[in-house]
């Protein structure tokens, strides 16, 4: 007699069946290299960033939301030329760094200028002292007389003597600014002012010219510091803190001149 075993087969010795794909369901992306990972990039780069929630709404409600992407804007190819011509385009402040210094002036030339712009600014701070403190209303009324004058118009020079209206002082031998033509005569009393009984000039009593002196003469005290920064070619030097350094001194001291003067005739 053969008894027959019931056990089962071993699941490792048993025979294991073909799963076979259904015939309906398309080839995923994923089974094949190539188009798997050409879709996943372009999925990638045409994605576009979430749009913010408006308030009210749940984070569940963003998933049925839908938003249309133009495809072209971010293309890779508008992407890259966009940045192409980004790197082209020129840099104005690199250009401006990137510039050649320029030759210092020769030593020669800009002495022989910074010597004749210091002492024209020094005759201009000079000569705009006095009007200064007149404008400012420091100074003395009286009457000046015309002892005479020589010359005509702006060569006109004229020398007298002046009196305070209070009478406290006369000074003799001041040079008379200002007169007319038709009051030249020897003897001729005009109304004048002073700065004070030390002062070598009596101006004539006119505001209006008065101000054109002062304001004229600081004008070409300012130009005469602009003239002595270029001649000296302060704004050539490489360093910045140097430039700003060497226009500051440049324009500052024809100033420092007229401070001076006016210090000195107070």
């Amino acid at each position: 007699m053969r008894f027959v075993s019931a056990t089962p087969e071993r699941p490792e010795t048993a025979g294991e069946p073909d799963i076979a794909a259904p015939a309906n369901e398309p080839d995923r992306p994923w089974d094949s290299a190539g188009p798997a990972v050409g879709l996943a990039v372009d999925t990638l780069r045409d994605a576009a960033p979430p749009a913010p929630r408006a308030p009210g709404t749940s984070v569940g409600d963003d998933l049925w939301a839908t938003e249309e992407v133009d495809r072209e804007t971010w293309s890779p190819a508008r992407l890259v030329v966009r940045a192409r011509r980004a790197a082209a385009r020129p840099n104005r402040h690199a250009a401006a760094r990137a510039r050649r210094p320029r030759k210092p002036r020769q030593l020669r030339a800009a002495l022989a200028m910074l010597v004749v712009l210091a002492l024209s600014g020094t005759f201009f701070a000079w000569v705009t002292a006095e009007p200064i403190w007149l404008a400012v209303g420091r100074g003395d009324t009286g009457t000046a007389t015309v002892a005479g004058c020589v010359g005509a118009g702006v060569t006109q020079r004229c020398r007298g003597s002046f009196t305070a209206e209070d009478g406290r002082y006369t000074t003799e031998l001041v040079r008379v600014l200002g007169v007319p033509g038709t009051q030249t005569a020897p003897g001729t009393q005009v109304r004048a002012q002073m700065v004070n009984a030390g002062s070598g000039a009596a101006y004539l009593d006119n505001r209006t010219v008065n101000t054109l002196r002062w304001l004229l003469g600081i004008m070409l005290v300012l130009l005469c510091g602009l003239g002595i920064v270029f001649a000296t070619g302060a704004l050539r030097l490489e360093d910045r803190r140097a430039r700003r350094t060497a226009a500051v001194c440049g324009l500052a001291a024809p100033l420092l001149v007229t401070v001076g003067f006016l210090a000195a005739t107070y």
